[in-house]
């Protein structure tokens, strides 16, 4: 299995994307092709757009991205992928007492 990883910037966690650099863009599909990306025990359905950015707001539903934060994404064979990330949290709202 193939693994990409990054920390976010601070206009990723911000803004909700994913800047793919040109070194690493085979990592992902091409422009517009919608894949799976499992995380957190549900799947979503996301893209990389014209920019090579993969806007992840759906990501942000319990989740808290912030700068710094660690992603890794895994290429699973049949084309999905699943993301770990080891520095996110849930918001505060959402976290168990």
């Amino acid at each position: 299995m193939e693994k990409y990883q990054k920390n976010l910037s601070r206009p990723e966690a911000r803004h909700r994307y994913w800047h793919i650099h040109k070194d690493n863009r085979e990592f992902f599909p091409e422009t517009g092709k919608i894949f799976s990306l499992k995380f957190d025990g549900k799947v979503f359905d996301l893209k990389v757009n014209h920019k090579d950015d993969v806007m992840t707001g759906q990501l942000y539903e319990r989740h808290r991205f912030l700068e710094g934060d660690l992603i890794i994404v895994t290429k699973n064979k049949y084309g999905t992928y699943s993301l770990e990330a080891p520095d996110t949290g849930l918001y505060p709202h959402m976290a168990q007492p």
